[in-house]
């Protein structure tokens, strides 16, 4: 009878444990991992929600919380191109913000003291921050100049707060290996970087550095076909109308 009693009372005290671990708040980590699954799914309010309460649960300067910052900072941007976001004082400009103290938190994170079972989500979060703060830049850039608020009166020359945008896309560009994935949508990768880049380059006027870039270009990866001399022998006579048909599907919007 005795022995019963035990037994009964271990498995009341252990139920009790597990609807104790059951109801406590998940670790931050879960956080970020429903927020990619949600941002994946195109359900930017929920991921929104996911990672920011990532950033609430783990400890500010941590691995985890550059993490959500990463998350978050993207999360923007999508949820600005679903919408076609057009006010240069929206979410991507939150998202250049967020990216902000996000790299900060990375220049400031022992690497020596990151574990071996964080070591791979540190060094993907690392390449997607720069990722995002390429678009970020470069798609804020846009987004001021097309609000004609930040323009030479001429309009010809760009304003310094735009040229530093897209320098700044540039910049970050520069810090990715050509084997990039975006992982959360593997439909971006290194041939995207490479056209913004080189739209990047021409906006600025460095027609040299522009076409070096465009020659980088994975034509095979693009998934529709170029005309060959824009594949070979581009110049500055050519650059504007290729980049325009491979930044297009092969189809320029602003042809004859």
């Amino acid at each position: 009878m005795m022995n019963r009693i035990a037994y009964i009372s271990i498995l009341i005290l252990w139920g009790c444990n597990s609807l104790i671990e059951k109801t406590a708040p998940l670790e931050g980590e879960f956080y970020i991992q429903d927020g990619w699954l949600a941002f994946s799914s195109a359900k930017y309010e929920e991921a929104d929600k996911h990672f920011n309460t990532a950033i609430e649960t783990n400890d500010s300067g941590s691995v985890f919380h550059f993490l959500s910052l990463v998350g978050l900072g993207w999360t923007n941007i999508y949820k600005a191109q679903a919408i076609e976001e057009t006010s240069s004082n929206g979410l991507v400009k939150n998202a250049g913000e967020i990216f902000d103290v996000a790299l900060n938190i990375m220049l400031n994170i022992n690497i020596g003291e990151i574990t071996l079972d964080l070591h791979e989500d540190y060094f993907n979060g690392e390449s997607h921050m720069y990722a995002g703060l390429a678009l970020q830049r470069g798609y804020y850039a846009k987004q001021k100049a097309a609000n004609g608020i930040v323009w030479e009166t001429s309009n010809v020359t760009l304003s310094d707060s735009v040229r530093i945008l897209y320098e700044e896309s540039v910049e970050f560009s520069e810090h990715l290996e050509s084997d990039f994935i975006f992982q959360h949508d593997v439909k971006l990768n290194f041939n995207d970087i490479l056209i913004l880049r080189t739209e990047n380059y021409l906006i600025l006027g460095n027609i040299v550095e522009a076409i070096l870039s465009y020659g980088q270009i994975d034509f095979d990866q693009l998934g529709f076909e170029v005309n060959e001399g824009c594949i070979q022998g581009v110049d500055a006579s050519t650059l504007v109308e290729c980049l325009c048909l491979v930044s297009h599907n092969g189809t320029c919007p602003f042809g004859d």
